[in-house]
């Protein structure tokens, strides 16, 4: 496996490993545990890049966008950085305005991982986070492997295990364009088996609601365009750009979304176990499909429950399959 030095942190090297397996390469770091390049040949067998990263390490760490990154300990929001568990109130670093954004100031995005496991295709990184660490409870020890398949797949996988009750949501925060991230998402299109989103306040925190898609920009059940005129919809078009959960249908590992299109004639399958996905369109190179718990879950009961109890396992999986078409 090819691994050079992508730059240093503190007086620690960050290493970057490519994985390959046939014409497809990922480039992964340690810092962040973070996937910074996905290289698959398109219908003509050149290789296009279709995730979006950052050329530099000091990129990454001054320019927001959580590009790549393994986050957590819980993706997404947590509405005014609180929860409670069997009575206890915990309180965890707020770091957009009063809420906690992907698990705080510094989540797993922000640290070291160390590789364990290391193979042509595979890279597994470990790091323990300390009990207390932004605030969530119990000494948190993680792994999140990536795994490149013959079917052009790319597999990510968590497992995590803590000594006290704690919450846990972990994602990927890649952005992909079928197309070429040199290129634009304009045209591209994106479908995804979500009869609901969890709908949410001016500060992006959801409060245990659902909302039927039927008849609303929200609606990807067939595949469409994601950029355009969002001004029928309040709330999208005074945002500009989507940022929302949906609630995938079904259960287990099954296919809960494709994103085709562009001149290179790929197209995209995502399959996970994960209850939601979070959309986000805000880059105009590529888009976030972000599989998740959803957002606040650990303050709405109506929504799957993110507590992890201590002694068991969080485990959970995600494929982005490329093909040709």
């Amino acid at each position: 496996m090819k691994k050079v030095t992508f730059g240093t942190l503190n007086g620690v090297e960050i290493i970057k490993y490519t994985l390959s397996c046939g014409g497809m390469e990922a480039d992964v770091m340690t810092y962040g545990a973070t996937l910074t390049a996905l290289r698959v040949p398109d219908r003509e067998g050149k290789p296009v890049s279709v995730v979006f990263g950052h050329e530099t390490l000091e990129d990454y760490l001054t320019k927001s966008g959580y590009h790549g990154a393994t986050v957590g300990r819980f993706a997404n929001r947590i509405g005014k950085s609180r929860f409670v568990i069997d009575g206890v109130t915990y309180h965890v670093s707020a770091n957009e305005g009063a809420n906690c954004l992907h698990g705080g100031k510094t989540g797993l995005d922000k640290r070291i991982w160390t590789v364990v496991r290391e193979q042509e295709d595979l890279l597994q990184l470990h790091y323990l986070s300390p009990d207390g660490e932004e605030g969530f409870p119990g000494n948190l020890d993680l792994t999140v492997t990536y795994r490149l398949t013959a079917e052009m797949g790319l597999v990510i996988e968590y497992d995590a295990v803590s000594d006290k009750d704690t919450v846990i949501s972990l994602t990927n925060h890649s952005y992909y364009n079928v197309g070429g991230v040199d290129t634009t998402t304009a045209g591209l299109l994106l479908h995804i088996d979500a009869d609901r989103i969890t709908p949410a306040d001016e500060e992006l925190i959801p409060h245990g609601e659902f909302r039927d898609v039927e008849g609303t920009l929200f609606d990807f059940r067939a595949p469409k365009p994601f950029v355009g005129d969002l001004s029928a919809d309040p709330v999208l078009g005074k945002r500009g750009c989507y940022d929302e959960n949906f609630v995938l249908n079904g259960s287990g590992m099954r296919r809960i979304a494709t994103l085709e299109g562009g001149d290179r004639g790929l197209k995209l399958e995502v399959f996970t176990d994960q209850p939601g996905m979070q959309i986000y369109t805000g880059n105009p190179n590529a888009i976030a499909l972000e599989t998740q718990n959803f957002p606040n879950a650990v303050n709405c009961p109506q929504y799957p429950s993110p507590l992890l109890r201590a002694g068991e396992h969080y485990r959970t999986s995600t494929e982005y399959r490329l093909h040709n078409v």
